[in-house]
């Protein structure tokens, strides 16, 4: 289970209906959509961040997590920013810069409310939320696989590069070569075999609909 979802399934938030969590995370993102502008990153930072704490989810992998979009975020708002021209010759005037700063707030206030959902939301609800909104069913499946694929993959390549860390493995093409066919080879081989004992259990680890709560309201 990938840090994103284990994180998801430990949260106070784990057995509430995923459609309040995404009435509580989407608006936040549609905030920082239309209203691009640094106060309202600010403003929905915090409130993310408070969703996630409330959720009993760890603020220091939250923050962690965000590191890799605000690098993103960074590297794509620099050509914004500034013009290249020739060797050594960079430009930049204020509205550039101010239409840089926008993009990054909005970005990275998406990213945060998009972060706080996920981190409270396990993904077999996210895929029960898609389902209730209709969106196709080859879209829902691929972002299944995608997400599965992804997560088993990076926690493959950890595992290996911890092996041959432990066995003191020399470092070198050769090395890097052999390490990378087999993590593909082994997360294939893995994902058939989670994928079998998902039939044999008649569908995916989930939490119960009949155990879902509510923010609003207390289960009888």
């Amino acid at each position: 289970m990938n840090v994103l979802n284990r994180a998801a399934y430990n949260s106070r938030f784990a057995r509430i209906h995923p459609a309040e969590k995404a009435a509580i995370c989407l608006p936040m993102l549609f905030l920082s959509l239309i209203w691009r502008d640094p106060a309202a990153t600010f403003f929905v930072v915090i409130m993310a961040s408070m969703f996630v704490f409330w959720g009993g989810v760890s603020l220091i992998l939250y923050i962690r997590l965000l590191l890799a979009p605000a690098a993103f975020i960074l590297a794509g708002v620099l050509p914004i920013a500034f013009s290249f021209e020739g060797w050594l010759s960079i430009y930049a005037n204020k509205e550039s810069i101010q239409e840089a700063v926008t993009t990054a707030c909005a970005a990275f206030a998406s990213a945060a409310s998009l972060y706080a959902f996920i981190l409270t939301t396990p993904f077999t609800q996210i895929i029960w939320l898609m389902n209730v909104c209709k969106l196709p069913s080859l879209f829902i499946e691929i972002v299944a696989l995608v997400y599965r694929f992804i997560f088993q993959l990076w926690e493959k390549k950890s595992e290996v590069i911890m092996a041959q860390t432990l066995r003191s493995g020399r470092p070198g093409i050769q090395m890097a070569a052999r390490a990378a066919v087999h993590i593909f080879t082994s997360t294939l081989m893995e994902m058939n075999e989670r994928q079998h004992a998902v039939d044999l259990r008649g569908g995916l680890d989930y939490i119960p609909s009949s155990e879902w709560q509510s923010f609003w309201r207390k289960k009888k």
